[in-house]
């Protein structure tokens, strides 16, 4: 049989067992620092993209719709899509101020009372390549008190080999 009692473990070195302890929380520190940069980092872009880019939450809308809603889309930032109307673009002469007719898109129409009615919109800035009667626009701005849209940006889609194809076949 054995000692009765305590039995102490030799060569142990206490002080190595804090260096191991001391490591550990320098390690969880270092770990909880980086998972607080990170996800500040994160945070503050969910933030800048959310709360102070207005283009984040720029809805769209079919011309129709906004020509219908006009009243209670006043002054908000919106995107709207359609087509501009033929004949309808003219420019201010030695200026880069535009105004042309948006119709609804054939292919959106929600309200159809409104398929055959178009939106006066302006726009100052240059224009793409693109931009031409019958061309598919997106412009992003406001509807006005009277009535017009004041667009601040414009997109012109390019027709697809396709739908040029459709076009000239009178099927478009």
């Amino acid at each position: 049989m054995g000692k009765i009692g305590v039995q102490y473990d030799r060569g142990v070195d206490w002080n190595g067992a804090c260096e191991v302890d001391r490591k550990m929380s320098a390690q969880t520190i270092k770990i909880l620092v980086s998972v607080l940069v990170i996800g500040g980092a994160v945070g503050f872009l969910f933030y800048d993209r959310l709360v102070t880019d207005a283009d984040a939450l720029t809805f769209f809308y079919p011309a129709d719709e906004v020509i219908k809603d006009q009243a209670s889309l006043e002054g908000k930032r919106i995107r709207m899509g359609g087509y501009v109307a033929k004949g309808s673009i003219f420019q201010k002469k030695n200026t880069l101020e535009y105004q042309f007719d948006v119709k609804p898109h054939p292919g959106m129409i929600k309200f159809p009372k409104f398929k055959d009615e178009t939106i006066t919109v302006r726009y100052e800035g240059v224009v793409p390549d693109t931009f031409k009667d019958d061309a598919e626009v997106i412009v992003a701005g406001q509807v006005q008190p009277d009535g017009s849209f004041q667009a601040q940006e414009l997109i012109a889609k390019c027709p697809s080999k396709y739908e040029a194809a459709e076009k000239n076949q009178g099927t478009y």
